[in-house]
């Protein structure tokens, strides 16, 4: 089984910051935003109790750890 996981990642001007957008993501994928080869079916991330589908926690870490990366040279392009 193949799993593609799908993040909405945002910029916002006016801070100046990179960030994973879960509002526009649910927006987005209203049914999940794993898409599940097995199933053809998009399915959750977040599997309720602290439990997460697949690789999602280990992938939304090291997303948020680049872009706090991004969003600290960015702060110091700016100082």
């Amino acid at each position: 089984m193949t799993r593609r996981y799908h993040f909405v990642i945002v910029f916002d001007e006016e801070t100046k910051e990179w960030d994973i957008d879960i509002d526009g993501e649910e927006a987005l994928f209203p049914n999940g935003s794993i898409f599940n080869s097995e199933t053809m079916s998009y399915e959750y991330g977040y599997a309720g109790d602290g439990k997460f589908t697949g690789m999602e926690e280990e992938l939304s870490e090291h997303i948020s750890e680049q872009m706090d990366n991004w969003n600290l040279r960015q702060e110091k392009a700016n100082a």
